[in-house]
């Protein structure tokens, strides 16, 4: 897999920010110390295999304080070109991961995760893709046993408990037996074993026929031996014949490909076909926007068909828009037509309401009413004289109190008043009767007409209005009004009728004049519809006549790109460029499957003409393996019956007990050695399953690892030996020396070699991002600038992320490939 981006949700320091990749496969970050290089390398790990819990040590884990949310994202690229989105968010077993299928945009089965990674655990790819500061002082202990058994770590999937029933195997049979030991427990039967025949030895006796058969004991052994030679000779040919029939396979599959000398012709490569896949996926894009346009140019002309009715409309557009220009004033005389209308409406609902009584009669209820009102005020005058006498009586009683006068005075002044006061009465009496029949007639008057007393005077201003008011002339006026303005509408909207279609003189004015606006308007915008469609037209005129000159530039391009190759048409081109892709493949499987066997087994299995023949010799191999086995196991009767005999002439009781004992230990002996041999065959098969599964990475390992070391070190060493307990490197002089004998800066070269190697060989079938953590710290000039051009080399086939606080790396790559996280 490729990753292209990095987005932080919330791990550590970082939080809601992205970090975009650069197109290649070399990436560089470049920050100073605690710019959080460790923590973002820390979450793409996370991510891939899980985050670390809390058991592991909560400096492990990279909870942010400030938000949260606690996770991320990777978007990454596979090897055939599909693009996924990886999430993985806090939760149990390391965190909740889901998987985004970009290209189909939609979620995809997270154990997609787990096929992208393969047998590649955190362990695993910690060993062989993630790289810190390098361990030079394991380099010169490292066997090759230990680089065998770190590439079968990984060989195939389940190779690790494998390893782990070998580990727990080789261990219980060094417990049982070892080579150097005592306290094995067949080690010390095996000294009990040696002590007891010394003792056998010393105490047998001088029997008579002990040597005879002692000799005959020899010379069984003997014949034993000699079987047993041939039987191992017949077993090395038999293991040769099972290794040629192994290795068939291999052989078969290296003659079935096609070993054709036809050379490889230029122009016919990946980039030539992607060349044209370009130029043909540019002439199908433009011919298919040339039809989109075309298509749109068809739309357009329909939109545009004839439209008698906007005809009409452009032809008498100046009528038209004089006309248009009236439809306030228009309206103004609907809505004053309406109002008089309803005033002639009005008046003759008042007339209809209207009582009018004749002016004789209105005169003589005024006169009444008149009457009635003088009859009130006298009356109030009235009351004043009344009152008159008893102020006098009242004044003359304070004057007699204060002034003296004369009794006959006094009296005289009395007779007076009182004589007043009577005429008064009397005349008020008369008065008040004479009122009140005159309020009573008008009341009754009042009440014939429907008011009130109060409201009689209010009722004769309104009927003498009324007789000198008329509404008739009003009226008249009124309709002389309507009459014209309805016959001025009229003679507008007839101007109309020629226009509209579906225009009706006898609708209300209100409709007439709603439809003609409704078609002025509908006429104006068909016209801005057709303006735009005209526009639009042009465009895509002038589109498709740019469109067609860059097809036709294509056309050429892909004429010339045919022509420099002698090529008629594109079919001959994919043809030719497939047949040499098949040479290539040929070439590199060939080159492949030699490593998986030698040249020696080549010529071997050249004398066979397919694996039946091998079969058939292993079967008669079988046969007289079998045929020694059965001669060596009744010769080993024989020898039994001989030993037997000897210790049955052996009289000594002594004797005797320690041959039975001799007898036992050998039985214990016997069973305690089959069970060791059948660890170490277990152990040796698991070996040999393992380094079937892995026989083609160690040569491969081995080839890059002196490739890279070449490389790095300017060609001054040229070969990798590795022996059992020691590696020896190759100087260009031939001179050899051991990893202990280098400069501290050529062994970190030569580790740097082996760790690559091994991530790139890897790499092939598990294309796992390759990460360096600052593992050039210790490099000068020289040595970084080779490095990093190794770091280029490798990433043409595997993605390199080189994480660095050397502010130098500016000096060894272009900064498109930094991405620095000082800036951030």
């Amino acid at each position: 897999m490729k990753i292209n981006k990095v987005d932080v949700l919330g791990y550590g320091k970082w939080h809601d920010i992205s970090f975009d990749f650069n197109q290649s496969n070399l990436q560089v970050i470049f920050g100073n110390n605690e710019a959080g290089k460790t923590t973002l390398l820390s979450l793409i790990e996370g991510i891939l295999f899980g985050f670390v819990d809390g058991r592991a040590g909560s400096y492990e884990q990279y909870k942010p304080r400030e938000t949260k949310a606690y996770g991320g994202k990777l978007t990454i690229t596979t090897e055939d070109n599909r693009h996924f989105i990886i999430t993985r968010l806090d939760g149990k077993n390391g965190g909740d991961v889901s998987v985004y299928d970009v290209d189909n945009d939609i979620e995809t089965n997270p154990s997609l995760l787990d096929k992208l990674l393969g047998p590649i655990d955190r362990n695993t790819f910690e060993q062989l893709f993630y790289f810190g500061d390098l361990d030079i002082k394991s380099i010169s202990k490292l066997s090759k046993n230990e680089l065998v058994n770190r590439i079968q770590k990984v060989g195939f999937v389940g190779s690790n408990q494998w390893l782990e029933l070998r580990d727990k195997i080789e261990k219980k049979s060094k417990e049982l037996y070892a080579p150097t030991g005592r306290k094995p427990e067949l080690n010390q039967k095996l000294k009990e074993y040696d002590e007891l025949v010394d003792k056998v030895q010393l105490s047998k006796g001088n029997l008579d026929n002990y040597n005879q058969l002692t000799e005959e004991k020899n010379a069984i052994s003997n014949k034993i031996d000699k079987q047993k030679a041939e039987l191992q000779k017949i077993d090395k040919e038999l293991t040769n014949l099972l290794h040629l029939r192994q290795v068939w396979p291999v052989y078969s599959r290296l003659s079935q490909i096609n070993t054709s000398n036809e050379t490889i012709r230029d122009g016919f490569d990946e980039e030539d076909v992607s060349k044209l896949k370009e130029l043909e996926n540019a002439l199908f894009l433009s011919s298919e926007q040339i039809k989109n346009i075309d298509e749109s140019i068809k739309r357009l002309t329909v939109q545009r068909q004839e439209n008698k009715e906007l005809e009409v409309y452009n032809r008498n557009r100046n009528q038209i828009d004089q006309l248009s220009q009236s439809f306030s004033k228009v309206n103004e005389m609907i809505n004053d037509l309406k109002i008089k209308k309803s005033m002639i409406d009005e008046i003759n609902h008042q007339n209809e309401q209207k009582t009018v009584v004749s002016e004789d009669e209105l005169n003589n209820v005024q006169s009444k009413l008149d009457e009635l009102d003088d009859s009130k005020n006298k009356s109030a005058s009235a009351s004043f004289m009344n009152l008159l006498p008893t102020l006098l009586i009242g004044i003359v009683a304070i004057i007699a109190l204060i002034i003296p006068v004369t009794f006959s005075r006094l009296v005289g002044i009395l007779l007076l008043i009182g004589f007043g006061f009577v005429k008064f009465m009397k005349s008020k009496t008369k008065k008040g009767n004479d009122s009140s029949i005159l309020e009573s007639k008008l009341n009754d008057y009042a009440i014939r007409n429907s008011i009130t007393l109060s409201e009689l005077q209010g009722w004769i201003n309104e009927q003498r209005y009324f007789i000198n008011h008329p509404n008739t002339n009003q009226v008249i006026q009124y309709e002389n009004d309507y009459k014209s303005i309805s016959t001025d509408l009229s003679n507008y909207f007839k101007q109309w009728d020629s226009y509209l279609n579906d225009f009706n003189t006898d609708d209300t004015f209100n409709v007439q004049l709603d439809k003609v606006r409704t078609f002025v308007s509908k006429m104006n915008e068909e016209n801005s519809v057709n303006i735009r469609n005209n526009e639009q037209m042009n465009e895509q005129l002038t589109q498709k006549a740019q469109l067609v000159d860059k097809q036709t530039t294509i056309k050429n391009s892909l004429n010339d790109f045919l022509r420099s190759r002698n090529i008629d048409n594109v079919e001959s081109f994919k043809e030719l460029a497939e047949k040499q892709k098949q040479l290539k493949i040929n070439k590199e499987q060939r080159d492949s499957i030699k490593d998986q066997i030698t040249d020696e087994d080549i010529e071997l299995l050249k004398q066979y003409n397919d694996n039946r023949e091998i079969d058939d010799k292993v079967s008669k191999f079988k046969n007289n393996s079998d045929a020694l086995k059965n001669e060596i196991l009744s010769l080993s009767q024989e020898f039994e019956t001989v030993n037997f005999n000897i210790k049955q002439y052996i009289s000594d009781g002594t004797y005797s007990e320690l041959i039975q004992q001799q007898s036992n230990l050998e039985a214990e002996i016997n069973e305690l050695t089959d069970e060791w041999l059948s660890m170490k065959l277990a152990d040796a098969w698991i070996d040999e399953s393992l380094n079937i599964a892995t026989a083609d990475r160690v040569p491969s390992f081995e080839k890059k690892a002196e490739e890279f070391f070449k490389l790095l070190t300017d060609d001054k060493y040229i070969g990798i030996k590795y022996l059992k307990n020691n590696i020896k490197v190759t100087r260009n002089d031939k001179e050899q020396f051991a990893a202990g004998e280098l400069s501290r800066g050529t062994v970190e070269q030569l580790y740097l070699s082996m760790i690559l190697a091994l991530s790139v060989v890897f790499g092939r079938d598990y294309h796992i991002p390759m990460i360096i953590d600052d593992g050039l710290t210790e490099f000068d000039f020289e040595r970084t600038q080779n490095a990093i051009n190794l770091l280029k080399k490798i990433s043409d086939s595997i993605q390199v992320i080189y994480v660095t606080c050397d502010n130098r790396i500016q000096e060894y790559v272009d900064e498109q490939y930094i991405l620095n996280l000082n800036n951030r």
